[in-house]
């Protein structure tokens, strides 16, 4: 499984997408960070709750990636959660259920692109059957071994290599972004 890095960036890539489709009805003053940040970010996080379990009682891999690894399960999550946000900031029902699935989805497929895993049960509780991709994406944390072992630096450096990609692509974009609106606020001018 990707470690948290993956996810998080994956949490900021979703927030960087919807963050101006955001319902504009609400004003979250207990957070110094944009609450659609929070949100995008803890959802993609989420699905590892199963691990606390793991970690309470020794063993992790009996717990972890089974249940909350499901796509059908991330259906009902995004639908919990949305309906709690909607309730405490006034906003979209709609929004929220997307960016929650998204999240959650986005989760269980960097999972599902992972060497080494066991795969991810996709569509439990229909089937407890686990898929995994043809094609690894990412090393992955080997939760077997001591998080000090030497077999960590391919999942760090692999990540590391990804967060650079998406921040490049970002870095581009805004690039992008920027000189377009000088070249805009120039042409308005000399009107």
């Amino acid at each position: 499984m990707p470690s948290p890095i993956v996810h998080t960036t994956l949490g900021y890539v979703l927030y960087r997408f919807v963050r101006n489709r955001a319902p504009e009805n609400f004003n979250p003053v207990y957070l110094s960070l944009p609450l659609v940040l929070v949100f995008a970010i803890s959802v993609s996080l989420l699905p590892d709750i199963d691990s606390a379990a793991g970690v309470l009682i020794g063993d992790f891999g009996k717990y972890h990636n089974n249940a909350t690894h499901s796509l059908l399960v991330g259906v009902l999550v995004a639908f919990i959660l949305a309906v709690i946000t909607r309730l405490l900031v006034k906003s979209g029902f709609w929004f929220w259920f997307v960016v929650g699935l998204a999240g959650y989805s986005l989760h269980v497929l960097m999972d599902y692109f992972t060497f080494g895993g066991r795969g991810v049960m996709l569509f439990w509780p229909i089937s407890a059957e686990r898929f995994e991709a043809p094609v690894k994406l990412f090393y992955g944390v080997r939760w077997s071994e001591s998080l000090l072992n030497p077999v960590h630096i391919n999942t760090l450096v692999t990540e590391l290599v990804f967060v650079l990609l998406i921040g490049m692509v970002f870095l581009v974009i805004d690039k992008k972004r920027t000189s377009a609106g000088k070249n805009t606020r120039l042409s308005n001018s000399l009107e």
